[in-house]
């Protein structure tokens, strides 16, 4: 019988109660991982298929958002994906537009994924990667957050930082967030632990909204954990804090 591995374990008040492995997205199986998507994602994106295997979009929603803003502005498109990895969906996202050269990509990841980021693809030239948030010469349309804000300490502080760039648009997608208290877990990733929160789904719309943005888009999203695709796997949780589904959530900057 095949022992059931728990996810994510305890439910804690404050970030450092947590136990938690700080040098996990340093780690190589999580840079490995990484690695792997972007690859897999690299030679769909290169197969020459009418249309690329790589514009199909199981997962985020940042292809269609920026395909139909991409098609309303004067210019190019310029992006911000905050832990965007090393490129999966920029190379969606390109793969789904007519003209791709119209598409600057900014990603801010860890000092590992920039780095072989830029060694695998380096031959796109509209793909940048940054350890630090960037100061960009030309003004941001959309920021992306895909399975990342979750890992974040304070998150509301980083939606704050996000924002000062002004997007039209706010992508979030993967959300761990739905109609639950808000709490922190540990993620167990091979052996190691990951500090997470879960997040009550409308204390982080308002959060957003008290930002000078509007929500226009939501939906549950059903991902793959440890090779299936279904609820999440949270037997172990008291039925308050169990959640579903993840979450995709858009927001567009009202006008002042």
């Amino acid at each position: 019988m095949k022992q059931k591995i728990n996810i994510w374990e305890g439910v804690y008040n404050c970030w450092e109660e947590a136990p938690g492995d700080d040098d996990v997205f340093e780690g190589k199986v999580w840079v490995d991982k990484v690695t792997s998507r972007a690859q897999k994602a690299l030679t769909a994106h290169r197969s020459n298929e009418t249309v690329s295997l790589a514009a199909l979009n199981k997962d985020y929603i940042l292809s269609v958002a920026g395909a139909m803003l991409l098609s309303s502005i004067d210019g190019n498109l310029c992006v911000l994906d905050f832990g965007g990895g090393m490129g999966a969906s920029y190379l969606s996202l390109i793969s789904s537009v007519p003209d791709f050269e119209k598409v600057e990509f900014h990603i801010v990841e860890g000092k590992i994924i920039c780095e072989r980021g830029r060694e695998i693809l380096g031959d796109f030239p509209h793909l940048h990667f940054h350890e630090q948030f960037p100061k960009l010469a030309n003004p941001v349309h959309i920021i992306h957050a895909g399975s990342s804000i979750q890992y974040v300490s304070d998150w509301k502080e980083l939606l704050v930082e996000l924002v000062k760039y002004q997007p039209r648009l706010l992508v979030l997608d993967d959300l761990l967030a739905g109609d639950i208290p808000s709490f922190i877990t540990t993620q167990a990733y091979h052996g190691e632990k990951i500090r997470s929160w879960f997040l009550n789904i409308n204390e982080l719309i308002q959060t957003v909204q008290a930002l000078d943005y509007r929500l226009i888009y939501k939906s549950r999203y059903i991902g793959e954990i440890l090779g299936e695709v279904g609820p999440l796997p949270m037997e172990n949780f008291p039925p308050q804090y169990k959640l579903n589904y993840c979450s995709h959530l858009m927001f567009e900057r009202m006008a002042s």
